[in-house]
């Protein structure tokens, strides 16, 4: 009865902020370099499905130091056809838009520090990215700017409000990608205002060495959730309609103290490393589906994920059933749509049953 007041309350809630929208955005962050990945967890453009995205986001690109473009991996990028090959999912799906994103987590503050400061610099980048559109067939440009400072926080809007302008004559779209939570360095209003796609990075806020215990990764409902970073975005002035929620097609694992205390809470380490993502913490779905799929699996009623273990082995993680809930919620509580970090690691061989399954159950819960 709790849990269903809650899911009341919270619609109730986001109502007040909706505008007249359909939740009818997939958008598929595509991590370029999980093509040099081993055997069968190799991903290249032509493992996407179009038809599964309405937009896909070709990661990451970087910003040069006269604010320019930059193209990380020249071989990737270019005489491997990354950058083409992506664009041409657009045959498949005319209705389909691809966008450049710049910054990630590698790139950090330096992606726009000192050129959204400078009007020259600012200038560049546009310049840059409407020769790069033209060039590339590519529909407009995500910053993924991790993350701006205070003293940035006029000049990340007027950078926005550049783009906006010079950007509209060919109808180029503006995706921003941020915290979880507004930044004191966020201008949420003037963003609203100013961008097409606001995506909230909602996962990592348990991840595996912190604290020295278990924690979900993405949990929909709880203290710090989903559900509480949507509000608080919701809170700080941003539009519904134009706000998406993330979703991670990866999970956490950790090491357990004692085998016999497996909950939420216990004491933990950075786990094991997938065989083909081979990063210790993380596990793709893949990989959980297909090589850890006799863990113990455990249905988190408050948070709406589960968790599954083996002996010293756990892991959070998000699976079709929670995927397909926080889809639901989106498409509940009028957002724009669902972002994905990232489709590289869904079953996209099939390997435990349907091909793309996460993908699958978000569409299947917004349409």
């Amino acid at each position: 009865m709790i849990f269903k007041l809650l899911l009341v309350f919270s619609a109730v809630l986001i109502s007040a902020h909706q505008t007249s929208a359909a939740t009818d955005k997939i958008i598929c962050f595509f991590a370029s370099w999980a093509g040099y990945r081993n055997g069968d967890g190799s991903f290249k453009p032509n493992n996407i499905d179009p038809n599964l995205c309405t937009h896909v986001f070709y990661a990451f690109l970087g910003v040069d130091t006269d604010g320019s473009l930059k193209i990380l991996d020249s071989w990737n990028e270019i005489d491997l056809g990354g950058l083409q090959n992506v664009e041409s999912l657009k045959s498949v799906n005319p209705n389909l838009k691809v966008l450049v994103s710049i910054g990630g987590w590698n790139a950090g503050n330096a992606i726009l520090n000192g050129v959204a400061a400078s009007s020259t610099l600012r200038a560049n980048l546009i310049a840059s990215c409407i020769s790069f559109f033209q060039q590339w067939g590519y529909d407009g440009i995500d910053i993924d700017w991790e993350y701006p400072v205070n003293s940035d926080k006029a000049n990340f809007v007027k950078l926005l409000q550049e783009m906006r302008t010079a950007f509209d004559a060919n109808n180029y779209l503006i995706s921003v990608t941020v915290s979880a939570t507004p930044l004191s360095s966020y201008d949420v209003p003037q963003i609203t205002a100013v961008a097409d796609l606001i995506n909230i990075m909602s996962y990592d806020y348990h991840v595996a060495g912190q604290g020295g215990v278990t924690g979900h990764n993405a949990p929909l409902y709880g203290p710090e959730s989903v559900n509480t970073s949507v509000h608080a975005w919701l809170d700080a002035g941003a539009d519904s309609a134009k706000l998406s929620l993330s979703v991670p097609f990866y999970g956490h694992s950790f090491t357990l103290a004692d085998e016999t205390k497996h909950g939420i809470g216990d004491s933990a380490t950075t786990g094991i490393g997938g065989p083909l993502t081979q990063s210790p913490g993380v596990l793709g779905y893949n990989e959980i589906c297909e090589y850890y799929n006799d863990w113990t699996r455990v249905w988190d009623d408050e948070a709406q994920v589960p968790y599954s273990y083996d002996s010293f082995n756990w892991a959070s993680f998000d699976d079709p059933e929670s995927i397909g809930i926080k889809a639901k919620y989106a498409a509940d509580n009028g957002l724009a749509g669902v972002a994905i970090w990232s489709i590289d690691t869904d079953d996209f061989h099939g390997s435990c049953g349907t091909v793309d399954v996460l993908l699958q159950a978000i569409k299947n819960n917004i349409d």
